[in-house]
């Protein structure tokens, strides 16, 4: 049995891949429990060809059985039985030529009750048997992006834009990839190619506005993890250098998961290191989680709060914050980093359009008002 779901979450999310509809007489279910005895005793590719061979028995009273039997499943915790009657549908689906999401709704429904290995186990089984399947793809990217396998999420990105599916924020996507991958010119034409899709897309034009003023070097752009020791990994305090140094040697060779690790022990070797919190937060932004970076960049300027380059980070990244809440805070916040810039830095040119850009830009109104 694979790890308990939340049952009442998971009964109200299961609507969004089952098909709904009032009872229906038709084939009689004896027949169809026969059927399906014999089919289970079979291997499960070979599951496909017995319904298709048993087509007129997959009438819209076998469908509603089918829903009824993952709902049962659903209120007793039965998930293995779940998945497999998930399986029976979307197999009976493309055996009686409709359009199957019964899958595709166990994903959604372990997503809402927070579970998001079931999910993935889920997508997986999805693709094993249907690799087209175009929104599990678009979730399975979601998933590998998260676990830095960050080329594996491009290449589920083009597939999706390929199929015309989500284009505009598939782009943006495969965009943040090739950033945490330190390849500007690539995260560009991605970019530009959702803004084709859809001219008003925020993320899109966010990129590449900062793009257009901010060319990274060789030190810029590294992102980070959280800080915590990880598990089983012995830190020496007095390999606190040579921690940093391997992170960014890793970043700069794309070897991310490397560079992470690294810049952990960085930081868990010597947490007095205002510049090791900047870089960490800088990585973490560049990964498209700039709430947790902007926590640590603020550790390292409360170690060294005359760090032009964190300011300018934090910035950065309390604006990516603001255009996704438009909280008046996060505004607020982004300003006053800039200006911090501009107070050790007269002049500099990242703060100062910065600065012009939040001009521009408005907080949503205060709820009551």
């Amino acid at each position: 049995m694979l790890s308990r779901w939340k049952t009442p979450i998971v009964c109200a999310a299961l609507g969004c891949g089952l098909l709904l509809s009032m009872p229906a007489l038709g084939v009689d279910e004896g027949q169809q429990i026969q059927m399906l005895k014999q089919m289970f005793r079979q291997p499960q590719p070979d599951w496909p060809g017995i319904l298709r061979e048993n087509s007129g028995l997959l009438d819209q009273s076998f469908f509603e059985r089918v829903d009824a039997r993952i709902r049962w499943s659903a209120d007793n915790n039965q998930i293995d039985d779940a998945i497999r009657f998930s399986m029976v549908g979307d197999f009976a689906c493309d055996a009686a030529g409709r359009v199957g999401a019964y899958r595709l709704g166990l994903v959604v429904a372990f997503q809402k009750a927070g579970n998001d290995e079931l999910a993935q186990v889920m997508i997986d089984n999805i693709l094993l048997t249907h690799p087209t399947n175009v929104e599990a793809r678009f979730l399975r990217a979601a998933y590998r992006r998260v676990a830095l396998d960050l080329q594996g999420a491009i290449e589920d990105y083009e597939y999706v834009v390929n199929q015309n599916y989500r284009t505009a924020d598939s782009c943006y996507f495969a965009g943040q990839a090739y950033l945490a991958l330190e390849k500007q010119k690539q995260a560009e034409a991605w970019f530009q190619r959702g803004l084709q899709a859809d001219p008003n897309h925020v993320g899109c034009k966010a990129e590449l506005e900062k793009s257009s003023y901010v060319k990274p070097g060789p030190n810029d752009g590294f992102e980070g993890i959280p800080v915590e020791n990880p598990v089983g990994r012995n830190i020496d305090p007095a390999m606190h250098a040579q921690y940093f140094s391997r992170a960014e040697a890793a970043a700069k060779a794309g070897k991310l998961t490397d560079a992470l690790n690294s810049y952990k022990d960085a930081v868990a070797a010597d947490p007095k290191q205002s510049q090791y919190w900047i870089y960490l937060g800088a990585f973490d932004y560049r990964l498209g989680r700039p709430d947790m970076a902007a926590a640590e960049i603020r550790r390292g300027l409360g170690i060294n709060p005359k760090s032009i380059e964190g300011w300018r980070f934090l910035g950065c990244c309390y604006e990516r914050v603001f255009d996704k809440t438009l909280a008046a805070a996060d505004l607020e916040n982004a300003r006053t980093s800039y200006q911090k810039v501009v107070e050790l830095l007269p002049g500099d040119p990242v703060a100062r359009m910065g600065l012009e850009r939040l001009s521009s830009k408005k907080p949503k109104p205060a709820a009551g008002n």
